[in-house]
């Protein structure tokens, strides 16, 4: 039966605001699913006006291994519904982006998400990173961020 892992906080999100004349950066403690404007928490202003725009935005989490993990089980990712473009997911580092390992996957409400097979991927200690870009909305995690573990034995 398969097993969910919520990672829902806390997520460091580094915002890259570009202006006409400059790029500044700021870094906040989020929650994810992320769904308000940065500033008040207002969902309904998270349009990118062109003058002060966040161009991208990074979000960190650390977490540690699931424990009792069994031959057989593997341990997937995903990543739910975005604002803005999904341009790259890393593990400890390392890009699982664009590798084909991942599957775009719907819930019973039709929103779409990506997963990830991390099982030999993870250490003990794991940073997972993941980066949005601006398209035409604030980029922003609204949807949710699991982990799975899942039984492959027959």
């Amino acid at each position: 039966m398969p097993h969910r892992i919520r990672l829902r906080k806390p997520w460091t999100r580094h915002d890259r605001l570009c202006t006409d004349t400059n790029e500044t950066s700021c870094s906040r403690q989020v929650d994810v699913p992320d769904t308000g404007d940065p500033d008040t928490g207002d969902p309904e202003k998270r349009s990118v006006a062109s003058s002060d725009a966040v161009h991208r935005a990074d979000y960190c989490r650390r977490f540690n291994r699931p424990s009792g993990l069994h031959a057989g089980e593997r341990v997937e990712l995903e990543v739910g519904a975005v604002s803005g473009r999904l341009d790259d997911v890393r593990i400890n580092s390392r890009s699982i982006f664009n590798d084909g390992e991942s599957t775009r996957v719907h819930d019973e409400k039709g929103r779409e998400s990506v997963r990830f097979d991390l099982t030999d991927r993870l250490a003990d200690h794991n940073e997972l990173e993941i980066r949005l870009l601006c398209d035409g909305e604030a980029p922003r995690l609204v949807g949710a961020v699991n982990l799975w573990i899942l039984d492959d034995r027959s």
